[in-house]
C-alpha cells in the first residue's frame, strides 16, 4: 500500500505551500512512485493492447508489424497509453478518496488561462532558443537530431485527424494531469517552488530522452525540461492545469502544423 509517513501525517512545513498541495492526501513519495509507474506501465500495457488488436484483425506477423508502425496502429497506442495513464492517476485518487480538484482543476477554464498561455509559449520560445544555442557551442550537442513521433507517411485526412489527436490533444492532457498535475501537487508538499519544479521537470525531461533510435535524444531532453520549467510555474501561479494544458498543446499544435500540414522537418 501507497501509505509512506508523509502522506499521513503532514509537518509542519518550511516553506510557503499552496493550499492544493498542502491539503492532497499524499506526498512526495507516493506521487513519485505513480508517476513514474504510471508513464512506464501505460507504455508497456499499451504496447501489449495495440498487439493484441492486431491479433484480433486477424494480422500475419508481418502485417502486425506493418500496421503497429501506421497511423492507425500509433494512434491506437497513444489512445491506449494516456488513457491508462489519466485512469491510474483517477484510480490511486479514489483510492485516497479525493477528486481532481486536488491536481488543479479548482474551476473552468477563463480567458486568463488562455493569455498566461500564451505569454508562458513565448517564454519558453526565447528560453529554448537561449539554451539550445549554448547546448550547441559549449556542449557540443547535436541539436539537429530529430525526435521520432511515430507518425510516418501521413496523407489522407483521416490519418491527418488521427495524427492531431494524438500529438495536441492526449498527451497534453495525460501528462500534465500526471506531471504537473499529480507528480508537482506531491512534490510542493515537501518541497519550495524552485525545487519542486527543478525536480518536477527533470523527471519529465529524463522520460524523454528514449525518443529516438540513435541513442540519447539530448535536444528533445532540453526541450521538455524548458517546457516543464514553465508549466511548473503556470501550475503555482494559477493554481490550476488549464493554462498549462492550453500552453502544451499549442506547442505541439505548432510541431502538428509544420510537419503534417506545411511540411517543414523541424
Amino acid at each position: 500500500m501507497l501509505n509512506d509517513s508523509s502522506d499521513a501525517k503532514p509537518k509542519k512545513l518550511p516553506v510557503a505551500v499552496p493550499a492544493d498541495a498542502r491539503h492532497a492526501p499524499w506526498g512526495p513519495s507516493s506521487a513519485i512512485l505513480v508517476s513514474v509507474l504510471s508513464f512506464i506501465v501505460g507504455s508497456f500495457v499499451a504496447g501489449g493492447l495495440t498487439y493484441a488488436i492486431a491479433g484480433l484483425l486477424g494480422k500475419s506477423a508481418h502485417q502486425t508489424n506493418e500496421w503497429l508502425s501506421s497511423v492507425t496502429g500509433q494512434f491506437i497506442f497513444v489512445l491506449c497509453a494516456e488513457s491508462i495513464v489519466i485512469g491510474l492517476v483517477m484510480l490511486f485518487l479514489r483510492y485516497r478518496k479525493t477528486t481532481l480538484k486536488a491536481l488543479g482543476f479548482h474551476r473552468g477554464l477563463i480567458w486568463k488561462d488562455v493569455a498566461f498561455a500564451v505569454a508562458g509559449f513565448a517564454a519558453y520560445f526565447i528560453m529554448l532558443m537561449i539554451a539550445t544555442a549554448l547546448a550547441k557551442e559549449l556542449l557540443h550537442v547535436n541539436v539537429d537530431q530529430k525526435q521520432e513521433l511515430g507518425f510516418d507517411n501521413v496523407f489522407t485526412t483521416g490519418q491527418r485527424i488521427m495524427t492531431f489527436v494524438s500529438l495536441v490533444i492526449l498527451p497534453p492532457l495525460a501528462e500534465e494531469i500526471l506531471f504537473r498535475g499529480f507528480l508537482y501537487t506531491g512534490v510542493r508538499k515537501r518541497l519550495p517552488f524552485i525545487w519542486a519544479t527543478l525536480f518536477v521537470s527533470f523527471i519529465f525531461a529524463s522520460l524523454h530522452l528514449m525518443e529516438s533510435s540513435e541513442g540519447l535524444l539530448w535536444i528533445a531532453g532540453i526541450d521538455t525540461f524548458i517546457l516543464s520549467v514553465v508549466l511548473c510555474y503556470l501550475r503555482e501561479k494559477t493554481g490550476n492545469l488549464w493554462a498549462g494544458i492550453i500552453l502544451h498543446s499549442l506547442k505541439n499544435l505548432l510541431a502538428f502544423i509544420f510537419l503534417y500540414l506545411v511540411g517543414f522537418q523541424v
